[in-house]
């Protein structure tokens, strides 16, 4: 595997020797090699945690990224929230953020990182940053024909970083309940096999020639709740698998978590107060899974498509409902331990064929999503052309976190549905929440055999880079890291 790796492990009641014997058996060198070392585990302390938000919504006028051609907001349907969670237990802090962004490209995870950890201690690899995937968030992304705004790139990195320290400041004695719901009706998986043998992306609707899903789905709603030692519910983490794309339009929006947050504030009845200090504020920090290829898209039902804002309610109540579930079911516990690692992979860029237009011609599919924009794809293949120029290989990084009796595992790509599955699978915490589009942004993450079949996700373009089998290497990471998170 093509990776340069580093591990930092600061996981609650794991010896430095079982790290150690972890890392041999992995094939990794110890701990003198790596760019970050093993943590010491200090005495065990109460859980502290608190829940903050701050606003990133851009103005009216700008772009919104997620499709092929500018689309510029026109309005605000509701604002767009960075919800912060943070933990301490005198040993380890660590902080996870849900941003109501398409993605955060790199530098932007860097620079919220090293502010908040300039303002309140916690260090930079402890934070996991992750964009909820949102098609009508802030212009924070370039590809097609979309471009950023370096000056609302800034404002998110500062307010990312902002959100995180007033989670810090507002930490209070916490006890944490973990638990997994299930909702199998919103989400479906948009690439399908066809009878002539082909894959397409969203096919149509009743398409006669479909035969069957070319993937799965992920039913799993992960939640950790958190509330202070009166009872009183803080807030919680939700990590659910479906793409942002049921709003649509041109005004600015969070998509379906908004409806999801919405919800769940307003079934345990609370205030929607931002983080100004008010007690009835809840945090709810959402972490998309491993969506790449599902939507709330139904290709094999006769209803009309599924978008707008009525939509977005439906799913977000849906899901909600079932967060509602898992809260109601609650058994709070005092004793969390915290632990987190991190290793860096360097996958490589894939084969881009002898020219641009022998590429396209390759990859481009005859029908579905993808299927056209051909002078925009040309462009795309040239730019990634000129990214592998300057290095073959991508910097990824995969982050684990233990809170309690759960696991949160990130990666940066629009990962494939099977491959989180592939993880949770491997995982030996129950929940495993896989969380995507975190600590910056590596494009479509197709599983090897999704390659063979094409379709819209396995083109090349600044969305779609990394080569095959770079999934199954993330998801070898990832469970290497759940498991040395579990002393194993």
């Amino acid at each position: 595997m093509a990776a340069k790796v580093f591990s930092s492990c600061c996981a609650y009641g794991v010896p430095p020797c079982a790290v150690l014997l972890a890392l041999m058996l992995c094939g990794m060198k110890p701990a003198a090699a790596q760019e970050n070392v093993t943590q010491k585990t200090a005495a065990p302390e109460s859980l502290r945690a608190g829940f903050a938000r701050t606003e990133v919504t851009p103005a009216v006028g700008a772009e919104m990224p997620g499709g092929f051609q500018k689309n510029f907001a026109q309005g605000v349907h509701d604002p767009l929230w960075v919800e912060a969670a943070f933990f301490a237990n005198g040993s380890t802090e660590l902080a996870v953020v849900g941003v109501d962004l398409i993605m955060i490209p790199r530098d932007v995870v860097e620079g919220a990182r090293r502010q908040a950890e300039t303002r309140c201690g916690i260090p930079s690899r402890n934070i996991l940053i992750a964009a909820s995937h949102t098609h009508n968030g802030g212009p924070v992304v370039e590809c097609f024909e979309v471009e950023c705004d370096p000056a609302y790139c800034r404002l998110a990195a500062e307010k990312i970083a902002e959100a995180v320290v007033q989670a810090h400041d507002k930490a209070v004695e916490a006890r944490v309940s973990t638990g997994v719901g299930r909702e199998d009706s919103v989400g479906f998986n948009r690439r399908f096999k066809m009878k002539d043998g082909s894959v397409k992306t969203h096919p149509g609707k009743m398409n006669p020639d479909i035969v069957e899903p070319a993937g799965p789905i992920d039913p799993d709603v992960g939640v950790i709740a958190v509330e202070n030692t009166q009872g009183q519910l803080l807030g919680c983490i939700v990590n659910y698998a479906l793409h942002g794309t049921t709003m649509g339009g041109s005004l600015i929006s969070a998509d379906w978590p908004c409806y999801l947050r919405q919800t769940v504030r307003g079934g345990i009845g609370s205030g929607i107060q931002d983080s100004s200090g008010d007690a009835a504020f809840v945090g709810i920090v959402f972490l998309n899974g491993a969506c790449g290829d599902v939507t709330q898209v139904d290709n094999r039902s006769l209803r009309p498509s599924e978008f707008g804002e009525a939509w977005a309610r439906r799913v977000g109540m849906t899901v909600g409902a079932e967060v509602l579930k898992v809260l109601a079911r609650a058994e709070f516990k005092p004793d969390a331990p915290l632990g987190v690692a991190t290793e860096s992979l360097a996958l490589p860029i894939r084969d881009l064929a002898g020219s641009d237009k022998e590429l396209l011609a390759r990859e481009a599919p005859d029908s579905g999503l993808g299927s056209g924009g051909g002078k925009v794809y040309l462009r795309e293949a040239r730019l990634v052309r000129e990214m592998k120029a300057k290095s073959p290989t991508v910097d990824v990084e995969v982050q684990a976190f233990r809170i309690g009796d759960a696991a949160i595992v990130s990666n940066p790509a629009e990962f494939f549905c099977q491959l989180g599955l592939d993880i949770k699978r491997g995982s030996p915490w129950k929940p495993t929440m896989v969380a995507e589009l975190a600590n910056g942004y590596s494009g479509y993450c197709p599983t090897a055999e999704a390659f063979k079949g094409g379709g819209y996700e396995v083109r090349t373009a600044r969305s779609s880079f990394l080569a095959p089998g770079a999934g199954e290497q993330i998801v070898e990471s990832s469970v290497r890291l759940l498991n040395g998170l579990a002393g194993k």
